[in-house]
């Protein structure tokens, strides 16, 4: 047991060694000046919609969940999808409050049982003791827009649906405005996104029932997207995991369209392909996971990038290799779980894997955040938080 704690310290220190600098820098902390706003005792735990300065004098409205057993307790920032879906953020992965609007809480059930198995993720996760903070960023939720409610309205039959076509085009296409709103002011959203995901890690580490060395993050689809950005450059985070979002620039659909607004910060964009954000998340221990059909992000193009980042964590010894097979080797491991991990990898081995922090998988299924794929995710954070 030292000497393979020994081997581990050995190698993270070497993986720090050698990390590049990082091609960008997270902007100047401000003070959060957090204000519980209400909050709602449920089964083991309290939900609190707080609400905390994250970038300048930009307050973002957020689900808090502390459960009631003293802590303290491991932390999780959850970051939501994009779907097309903006009138709710937040609430695809908490259970709205009592007193949310209707049609916020018809949405974010349709939303959840489509896309979760019904299972609202952070509710789950502060059952088991976690301490799950989610905020809305810009163009979702509490910050969309009065289109965006009013199509959630006409959506789940709160107002006639007469035109609700044109309104969900104009809403989708609005993203280009709040893109070229904030390009005008010299900020890149999704670099502003970023910012704001770090000022929750930030301020869930600041937390009387939070262990601030124990702190992960997690999204699924453009969520995934956030959490490995927010792991890779900001320290208050640990450990993360990433579902349904990793691929190779090659397979991006061109011209981009505008959800790519939301997601594209162009000085990382044009020097890098995907996978290589493993240069920056090494040596955390990170938990990359796909669907073998998700038409989004096809096999073979995840199967590359997974074994470009197992290069990348290798080039310190950290890679979890080819699998002895000579398959992308996309498994490290399945968990106590045995939900999805019976079907990953396409390698009948993993070398190196129980030594590495970075783990890869697939999933027979497509771009779903099913119970499986929560048991593994709930797994991963056991084991390395």
């Amino acid at each position: 047991m030292m000497k393979r704690l020994f081997f581990l310290l050995a190698m993270c220190t070497a993986c720090v060694a050698s990390r590049p600098q990082p091609p960008l820098t997270l902007w100047t902390p401000v003070e959060p000046h957090p204000q519980v706003l209400l909050s709602e005792q449920r089964e083991g735990y309290t939900c609190r919609l707080v609400e905390y300065n994250a970038v300048g004098e930009e307050r973002v409205c957020s689900y808090l969940l502390v459960p009631d057993a003293p802590g303290p307790h491991p932390g999780l920032v959850l970051l939501h999808d994009h779907g097309a879906r903006f009138d709710i953020g937040k609430e695809k992965l908490v259970r709205p409050v009592e007193g949310a609007a209707p049609w916020v809480k018809a949405s974010a059930r349709q939303w959840v049982q489509e896309g979760f198995d019904g299972v609202y993720l952070a509710d789950s996760l502060a059952s088991l003791g976690y301490v799950v903070l989610v905020p809305d960023a810009l163009y979702w939720g509490s910050r969309s827009t009065a289109l965006c409610r009013q199509w959630s309205r006409m959506q789940q039959g709160f107002l006639p649906r007469e035109g609700i076509k044109d309104v969900k085009k104009a809403v989708y296409e609005g993203q280009r405005a709040v893109y070229d709103s904030l390009a005008r002011r010299g900020v890149v959203w999704a670099e502003q996104t970023l910012n704001e995901d770090a000022a929750a890690a930030r301020l869930l580490a600041s937390l009387p029932q939070v262990d601030a060395s124990r702190i992960g993050c997690f999204g699924w689809s453009m969520g995934a997207h956030r959490a490995w950005l927010l792991a890779a450059f900001c320290p208050e985070i640990k450990a993360g995991a990433a579902l349904c979002w990793m691929t190779l620039k090659s397979t991006q659909a061109q011209p981009p369209t505008a959800s790519d607004y939301s997601m594209t910060i162009p000085l990382l964009r044009d020097r890098y392909d995907f996978p290589e954000i493993a240069r920056w998340l090494r040596p955390k221990p990170f938990f990359f996971l796909n669907g073998r059909s998700d038409k989004l992000f096809p096999e073979a193009a995840s199967a590359q990038a997974f074994r470009q980042m197992q290069e990348i964590y290798g080039e310190t010894g950290a890679s979890c290799g080819t699998g002895s097979s000579g398959g992308v080797g996309a498994s490290c491991g399945t968990g106590s779980s045995g939900g999805v991990g019976a079907s990953c990898g396409t390698g009948s081995s993993c070398e190196t894997g129980a030594d590495s922090p970075l783990r890869t998988e697939f999933f027979d299924g497509g771009h779903h955040c099913g119970k499986g794929q929560q048991a593994a995710i709930v797994d991963f954070f056991s084991s390395v938080l």
